[in-house]
């Protein structure tokens, strides 16, 4: 990325600086009346990345202001320029709530007050050029094994898996839609304690973890939890995990196709697979998407009787992947038909779908 543009503190008064020393940590610099008033105000991060929790001036006669700065800064950013509400009163404090962020050092923060009365500051630089994008990520040869939105500042989730999904040799996370603090990841086989790989880390939009090599023989998955938080700011950040099997290639032997379909619109498009009646019953099914990228809106499985299943397998698939294998509810498993609601990705062609029981 390049650098940041440089700070120009020309007529500027440093209030006090601070080293951010743990993980959410509070401070106060205390200004007085001997500094005289301010009428702005600005904060400048350097050394490590920071996350800005709470920001609170108070005045000489006690009254407060809490401008809106909860942000993530990097390495050398400040805050907009602060204007302070109108007062006779100076500075009493400054009180901080901040943390360091995972992976960096230990931020180094400096305050700096524009005295009321002198001349108008220099505008904010302008801002940086925008980093070119990440590489796409190719999801070719993996299996996506389900995905989450992360609802809340901390949250915890659970992927179901199963051992009808087969052995997987590794693991991916990407994170889409928003940034992303990964607290925790649990895996667990079908044998044996969670296994826990050290990744806690900060995730942004379009990123991914790295490839999650498995230990030992144990490589049949049941599930996989998360603890994760929204950062501050952003949207909610979306997380999809995929598994490389051992053997990459879709194994079709004793599966049955039901029937394929070709996608025809970028809208939403909706088709219905009839299910012969003399097909025997079935305990699972799968769906392979074949020549192009697919976003997967909602699936239905009608049986003889009662109201459709919907599986979890509302995602974005991309050319030649599958769904997890779907395992199907109850003891009436004579399947009447399979629809889809689904639309092509812009920029492919149209995608085929396929529907394998078992």
């Amino acid at each position: 990325m390049p650098p940041q543009p440089i700070w120009d503190s020309r007529g500027w008064v440093l209030l006090g600086e601070r080293t951010v020393n743990g993980q959410v940590d509070h401070d106060r610099i205390d200004v007085g009346r001997y500094e005289g008033k301010f009428s702005k105000l600005t904060m400048v991060v350097e050394n490590s990345d920071l996350e800005l929790i709470d920001f609170r001036i108070v005045f000489g006669d006690r009254t407060e202001y809490h401008p809106r700065l909860s942000h993530v800064f990097r390495e050398g950013q400040r805050t907009r320029i602060i204007d302070l509400p109108p007062s006779e009163a100076v500075i009493r404090s400054i009180d901080i709530r901040y943390r360091n962020l995972a992976g960096g050092g230990d931020a180094h923060v400096g305050v700096w007050g524009w005295r009321t009365g002198d001349a108008v500051p220099p505008p904010a630089p302008p801002p940086a050029p925008t980093p070119p994008p990440a590489p796409a990520w190719d999801p070719k040869g993996w299996t996506l094994l389900g995905e989450r939105t992360v609802d809340g500042r901390f949250d915890h989730d659970r992927i179901d898996v199963g051992r009808y999904e087969g052995k997987f040799s590794k693991l991916t996370m990407v994170v889409e839609n928003g940034d992303l603090e990964l607290i925790d990841l649990s895996i667990k086989f079908e044998r044996g304690a969670p296994w826990h790989p050290q990744i806690s880390h900060y995730f942004r939009e379009g990123q991914r973890t790295r490839a999650i090599d498995f230990p030992g023989e144990q490589r049949t998955i049941k599930r996989i939890d998360f603890t994760y938080r929204n950062l501050p700011g952003g949207a909610r950040a979306r997380v999809a995990v995929y598994g490389l099997r051992d053997n990459p290639v879709w194994e079709s032997r004793g599966w049955t196709m039901l029937g394929e379909r070709t996608v025809d619109s970028r809208r939403e498009d909706v088709d219905r697979i009839e299910v012969p009646r003399w097909e025997r019953r079935f305990r699972k099914l799968t769906v392979v998407v074949l020549d192009a990228d697919l976003e997967m809106i909602d699936v239905a499985v009608k049986f003889r009787g009662g109201e459709p299943f919907h599986p979890e397998v509302a995602a974005i698939f991309r050319e030649n992947t599958r769904t997890k294998v779907i395992d199907l509810p109850g003891d009436d498993r004579a399947v009447r038909w399979i629809e889809f609601k689904y639309r092509n990705l812009s920029g492919g062609t149209r995608a085929r779908v396929q529907v394998w029981a078992k």
